[in-house]
């Protein structure tokens, strides 16, 4: 089986108001260190698997020089065999590169683009604390567009201080007119430590929340884009295939500051701190500050809580196969309470969770945790 790699770059232009992600502001003047940390710890990596799927996440990718993004991805290719229709995707945030840039990146192999939209609002990406406005969006869509990317997400979230339904159909009307392959909606979520936990904020009640994700599924639905994921909808043939990886648990490998890795049955997170992770993977060879044991029960529970997450829901003889026992077996009195209630279905081989039942789907999940 491939295996899917992630890399992560941590830096940003500035800290979002709702990121509780591993990012840092003010500290580009670690890029080049960064980067040469990043490029041993690849080359010290032990395994030597066919990769079908790459991510640049971050923070921000495109705030890294495109050069210094290209080396790093060499450094992949170097190491990995790659199949010949290997997904590679960065991150982008509006603003952050331009044509030239965009341009370099596609011409080294990166072919798919995640973009940082959030909202088409100006002043509610100011409130987030986005240092790009809607125009500088329509911009990147533009300039990847002529720099040969064919494969384009954008990110929406919803559930914001103050957001109407008004706002809310108006960003996914402005973000469908730019014709992106992929689109995800993600509702907000108040982390603990992160400037809007410390704000009084005024935030749409549940009910309003479920107005805007139903609204977002048939409207998104009305323009072609399939839903394969709660929060996740694409054109037929441009699902997020490494995103498909971590709801499948397929093996991935992580590098980089508070990246981690879940090969076979063991997942390894690597320390959080840049600074840290440079002088580890520098003098170490490895910045792995956890490696943990997956039990059976835990592969078995991740299968299932993942996966339901995805339309197509959970196979049986997949898991049959993996786990080498029957998901009735093991599962047998949560499927039927949920069958029950309606909130999960069984159809042949496959089991999933109505498309009415996916907002609140934490619930149902629940039960295989």
């Amino acid at each position: 089986m491939c295996l899917g790699i992630y890399v992560h770059i941590p830096f940003c232009a500035s800290k979002c108001n709702y990121c509780d992600f591993n990012s840092y502001a003010g500290i580009l003047d670690k890029q080049q260190e960064y980067c040469e940390a990043l490029s041993q710890e690849i080359r010290k990596f032990h395994m030597r698997r066919t990769v079908d799927t790459v991510y640049f996440g971050g923070g921000t990718p495109t705030l890294l020089q495109p050069e210094r993004l290209v080396n790093v991805f060499c450094v992949l290719k170097e190491h990995f065999p790659f199949t010949q229709s290997c997904e590679v995707t960065a991150e982008c945030n509006p603003g952050t590169i331009d044509f030239d840039g965009l341009k370099k990146l596609r011409d080294a192999g990166f072919n798919r683009l995640s973009i940082g939209m959030q909202s088409a609002s100006d002043e509610i990406l100011k409130q987030l604390g986005r240092i790009h406005n809607f125009e500088d969006c329509r911009s990147c869509v533009e300039n990847a567009r002529r720099a040969g990317f064919q494969n384009l997400s954008v990110d929406l979230i919803f559930g914001l201080p103050e957001q109407t339904k008004e706002d809310w159909m108006h960003t996914l009307k402005q973000a469908t007119a730019l014709s992106p392959q992929h689109i995800s909606c993600y509702a907000l979520k108040i982390e603990p430590g992160t400037p809007f936990a410390d704000m009084s904020l005024k935030l749409p009640d549940d009910d309003l929340c479920r107005m805007f994700y139903d609204y977002a599924v048939e409207y998104l639905d009305s323009m072609g884009y399939i839903q394969y994921e709660i929060s996740n909808f694409a054109f037929p043939g441009y699902e997020s295939r490494h995103n498909c990886k971590y709801w499948q648990c397929d093996d991935f490998a992580g590098f980089g500051a508070g990246a981690y890795s879940c090969i076979n049955t063991n997942r390894y997170n690597n320390v959080l701190d840049v600074s840290q992770y440079c002088k580890k993977i520098f003098s170490e060879g490895s910045a792995v500050r956890e490696t943990v044991l997956l039990t059976p029960e835990d592969r078995m529970s991740e299968f299932c809580f993942l996966g339901l997450r995805m339309n197509q829901g959970i196979d049986i003889g997949t898991f049959q196969k993996r786990f080498h026992m029957p998901l009735e077996q093991i599962y047998g009195e949560v499927l039927q309470k949920n069958y029950l209630r309606g909130t999960l279905r069984r159809e042949k081989n496959r089991i999933y969770i109505p498309k009415q039942w996916l907002f609140v789907c934490n619930s149902i999940l629940v039960d295989f945790v």
